[in-house]
């Protein structure tokens, strides 16, 4: 790898992460992050430690169950509700335009 020729700005390197449920690849920012604590799947903000699994954010097909099973196994449907309630959440909490 080489370094940028002198007066041009280094592009910043952005971490690219796969969904569990679509194999799409995306900036990490465009994914929700599951830990497992405690034999348990939880969305954890802030410094997350632990076995980890990114599913889309914005995409509720990603966020069934069926889909989820490869990855989540028997929790699948308890990651999906979980998905599907902090969907309904940030729908709640944005502001309304007209």
């Amino acid at each position: 790898m080489s370094a940028a020729p002198a007066g041009y700005p280094r592009e910043r390197h952005v971490p690219e992460r796969t969904c569990v449920a679509c194999r799409t690849r995306r900036p990490q920012g465009e994914f929700v992050r599951l830990t497992r604590i405690e034999g348990r799947w939880q969305e954890q903000t802030g410094n997350r430690t632990g076995r980890g699994a990114y599913v889309c954010s914005d995409s509720p097909n990603c966020w069934q169950d069926k889909r989820l099973r490869r990855a989540f196994g028997p929790q699948a449907p308890e990651v999906s509700a979980l998905l599907a309630r902090r969907f309904q959440s940030t729908q709640t909490n944005q502001p309304m335009t007209d």
